[in-house]
């Protein structure tokens, strides 16, 4: 046996110690090379100097050999963005690494751990280098924005245990000063996927983001990994998957997570076969067909999430056996029957939520007896009735009840007041004909309040500050009266719409308001002097129809998405000094009485995407840089005012716009060319702006009759200029506009034909062009527009034969036609005979219109009264001045006495 002194030990830990310091040369200049290729902001390889690279950050060597084995530069400064309802939207990008990935890697030929994610390498190719470090065991490239094929080589790293290369497509870049979002085209795989099966130690693959193509054989191929447990793909364009497999290979499986396909088939067979899973989640894979029966053999699942497919039949009772459940999820689907009561069985739920089906019945106590660790409750849209007796005592403690939409009230459920816990609590459309019981306001935990949409009376408390979690409450669409109360400073949304409430809103001085405050349609709100001024981060004010009065405050910095002071009594101008947000993406001041110019300071809102000026008293003209200043401006309405000039060309410059409103006021000149740039106005999609705004609205006129879009506001699509003095002919290029749902041009001064090609306009439902001088025929394309709702061609002076068609006979109602004297046909009484009804001028409408014909009248009639006035005058003075008669007939005698010596002899000069 040898003995090795402590002085030798010690020797050898301090020449370890100094070789785990050092650095192979070649790898140090290897990565050297690297740094030299990226941008880092972050200074996240601000250690990355000296010969030590194994002291450098994200980076580890080997002990022995002091090659590296390690290489972490994963972006750690990223954070998720949620929607409200706290689900995921996309990531944050703070500073990370950009540029090229140098190949210079290659030189770490121990390389055993490489993870680069969440840096942004946009605008490059997938290494293809990395297939040749054949000693990887963990790779890591997820949410580096990277792009292009993978190629099969990558299959010779038949040691790779971990492979990420999941791509979430959104993320923000906070180095712009508007947020913008980037799609970026992922990676994309070959059509083959055996290559795949080469790397058989995989015990862990995401490639969620990864464009699948037409690979049909990816199950077989990943089937051939038997150490395979996780395995996640979500968005990959997989429309294949078998139904059956020969041989199940892949039982390691603990986790099959498959998301955003698009199978349209039902749940694969062998999934019964996976006895090991713990976590299945099919979500979003339009599947179909009935809850498959073979999934009640999976009964070590802990996570069963068949969310948002279109499944139908009834939940089987041996859902029951599935007793390891903590999380059941079969929201968004088809399911219809009742709820088994043995569903009580899974007494380790904590999740349950089946929102969103069309199941019948009702739920009681004697469902969830056995739940005591029941959590979360999601039962919204289920069709159901929730009957829990008054003296209900769970055994569950709830931090979660979503319940909107079935039948719960008329009395407030009183079972609730005994969840001491609750966090979310959603009673939104549940038919309660009640007072909120005073409880409600001593429920400390509560952060989201959503109680919308009922029958609720009575009077608030005078103050809710003590509520201090409190961040989003909904209290719209009820009949709650009184003051408004004292809010808590946790607040960050407010909705409070459709009441009778009044007083005051007071800003505390810790800014109670952050993201939304929409208090529209109450009684009297009053909102305190400069009060906009002084919110922060406010995203949407919306303070519609309360009779606010006075003038606007002059800040709106502070507010990113929407202003909303639609149907007020404002009064005075929007003041010069108002300083905009440039995201600010909605103002609406329509129906109050504001006065002034086209607001100058509104140009520098270069993130507005609708404007609604409406029914006030602006004056002025519509300035050039209107169209010059809005490039996602989607909806301008400037109606009912009293605006006068030219409609400035440079709007045609608004491609995004789908709506613009100029009608009542006092526009004149020729409609202005190029109506054909309205990019939007000409397709028949639907715009992706302002999808997300629920709460906006505006008015339109349409169809006679004046209508307000709020939750389809995107799909409305329109043009109405009525209602000025406009002249010349209509653009031919107007045509184009397919997408247009209204168009009207009445009540101007607009002459010429209508357009041949007006049926091209496939989508129109109303069409207006009546009190103009319009002539000639109707063209037969009109009859076309099979959508036609609405039509009024009236007093003009149009001809010929009225044309028919599917949707022009049911469209029966003379007045279309009235004050067009030579139009015949049905529906007018006035038949064509064999060859229609013109005016009298050989074929010539154009200029023959009824008011034309007016001016010509007296137009002779003082041509005749003239030549009469003048001969008389003549007349007179010859007949009484005796030296201007004898002058006249003198110079007479002579003109005559030289024309006929000319016509004697027509060689004579004169």
């Amino acid at each position: 046996m040898c003995y090795f002194s402590p002085n030798f030990i010690l020797l050898l830990l301090l020449i370890q110690a100094f070789l785990a310091n050092c650095c192979i040369e070649h790898e140090r200049d290897a990565l050297l090379e690297f740094k030299a290729g990226v941008n880092d902001k972050s200074r996240r390889l601000a250690s990355w100097r000296g010969e030590k690279c194994c002291n450098w950050a994200g980076i580890r060597c080997n002990n022995r050999t002091s090659r590296v084995v390690k290489l972490n530069l994963r972006n750690t400064n990223v954070e998720p963005i949620y929607y409200d309802e706290g689900t995921f939207n996309y990531w944050k990008y703070h500073p990370g690494l950009t540029g090229k990935i140098s190949p210079s890697l290659l030189f770490l030929s121990d390389l055993k751990h490489l993870d680069l994610s969440f840096n942004n390498f946009s605008g490059n190719k997938f290494p293809e280098f990395i297939s040749a470090l054949r000693n990887l065991k963990y790779l890591n490239l997820s949410n580096t924005a990277l792009s292009g094929m993978i190629h099969p080589q990558l299959g010779n790293l038949s040691k790779l245990l971990y492979f990420d290369l999941r791509q979430d497509y959104y993320f923000s870049d906070l180095y712009f000063d508007l947020r913008q979002d980037y799609y970026f085209s992922g990676f994309i795989l070959s059509v083959d996927t055996w290559w795949l099966s080469n790397m058989r130690s995989l015990k862990y693959i995401d490639m969620s983001g990864v464009d699948f193509k037409d690979s049909n054989n990816w199950v077989q191929s990943l089937n051939k990994l038997s150490s395979l447990e996780v395995l996640v793909l979500s968005d990959n364009n997989l429309t294949q998957i078998p139904n059956t497999l020969t041989l199940v290979n892949f039982t390691s499986l603990r986790v099959l997570h498959l998301s955003d396909q698009n199978f349209n088939t039902t749940i694969p067979n062998w999934m019964g076969s996976l006895h090991g899973l713990n976590v299945l989640i099919l979500e979003s894979c339009n599947l179909v067909g009935p809850y498959p029966a073979t999934l009640g053999n999976l009964t070590n699942l802990v996570q069963l999430n068949l969310i948002g497919n279109n499944l139908n039949g009834i939940i089987p009772t041996d859902i029951g056996n599935l007793k390891k459940l903590v999380q059941l999820d079969l929201s968004g689907n088809n399911l219809n029957g009742t709820i088994p009561t043995n569903i009580g069985n899974l007494t380790n739920l904590v999740k349950l939520d089946l929102s969103y089906n069309s199941l019948t019945g009702l739920l009681s106590e004697t469902h969830l007896t056995g739940l005591s660790k029941l959590k979360f409750l999601g039962l919204a849209h289920a069709n159901i009735t929730i009957l829990f007796g008054s003296e209900c005592n769970p055994s569950f403690q709830l931090n979660t009840i979503w319940l909107w939409s079935n039948k719960l009230g008329p009395k407030f459920p009183s079972w609730i007041q005994r969840q001491v816990q609750i966090e979310d609590l959603d009673l939104t459309d549940t038919r309660i004909d009640d007072c909120i019981p005073n409880w409600v306001w001593s429920l400390s935990s509560l952060r989201f309040l959503w109680l919308s949409t009922n029958m609720l009376r009575g009077k608030l408390p005078a103050s809710l500050v003590h509520m201090t979690k409190l961040e989003i409450m909904d209290l719209s669409n009820n009949r709650l009266v009184g003051k408004m109360p004292f809010l808590p400073t946790s607040l960050l949304d407010l909705y409070l719409s459709n009441n009778s409430l009044s007083g005051q809103l007071r800003k505390h001085y810790k800014s109670p308001y952050k993201n939304k405050l929409i208090v529209s349609n109450n009684h009297t709100v009053e909102v305190v002097e400069l009060f906009p001024c002084g919110l922060t981060s406010l995203y949407v004010l919306d303070l519609s129809s309360n009779s606010l009065s006075g003038h606007l405050p002059p800040c709106w910095s502070n507010i990113s998405g929407v202003v909303n002071l639609a149907n007020n009594r404002l009064s005075g101008v929007v003041p010069r000094s108002m300083s905009c947000s440039v995201e600010l993406q909605v103002v609406s001041l329509e129906n109050n009485s504001l006065t002034g110019e086209f607001p100058f300071d509104l140009q520098f809102c270069k993130g507005l995407q609708l404007l609604d000026l409406g029914e006030n008293n602006f004056h002025g003209i519509i300035p050039d840089w209107v169209g010059e200043s809005f490039p996602y401006m989607a909806f301008l309405i400037l109606r009912s005012n009293l605006f006068s000039g030219n409609i400035p060309s440079k709007l045609t410059q608004l491609n995004n716009l789908q709506v613009l409103d100029l009608a009542n006021n006092y526009l004149s000149g020729q409609l202005p060319r190029g109506l054909d740039n309205f990019t939007w106005m000409s397709n028949q999609l639907s715009s992706s702006l302002l999808a997300s705004y629920s709460s906006e609205s505006i008015i339109a006129v349409t169809k006679g009759l004046k209508l307000e879009y709020d939750d389809i506001l995107f799909l409305w699509k329109s043009m109405d200029l009525s209602n000025n003095n406009l002249i010349g002919e209509i653009p031919r290029e107007i045509v184009v506009l397919a997408g247009l749902l209204n168009l009207n041009l009445s009540n101007n001064h607009l002459i010429g034909n209508i357009p041949l090609e007006i049926g091209n306009m496939t989508s129109l439902e109303s069409l207006d062009f009546h009190m103009n001088n319009l002539s000639g025929t109707i063209p037969q394309s009109i009859s076309a527009l099979y959508s036609l709702e609405k039509l009024n061609f009236s007093y003009n002076n149009l001809s010929g034969s009225i044309p028919t068609g599917y949707q022009l006979q049911a469209l029966d109602d003379p007045s279309i036609y009235s004050g067009n004297p030579y139009l015949c046909g049905p529906p007018l009484e006035t038949s064509c005979g064999s060859s229609g009804r013109f005016p009298h001028n050989n074929g010539n409408n154009d200029s023959n219109s009824k008011n034309t014909g007016d001016r010509d009248k007296w137009l002779y009639l003082f041509i005749e009264f003239g030549f009469v006035a003048g001969f008389l005058l003549v007349f007179f003075i010859l007949l009484f001045k005796v030296k201007w008669r004898y002058t006249y007939f003198q110079m007479v005698d002579t003109v005559f006495d030289r024309l006929y010596v000319l016509m004697l002899n027509p060689k004579l000069k004169c």
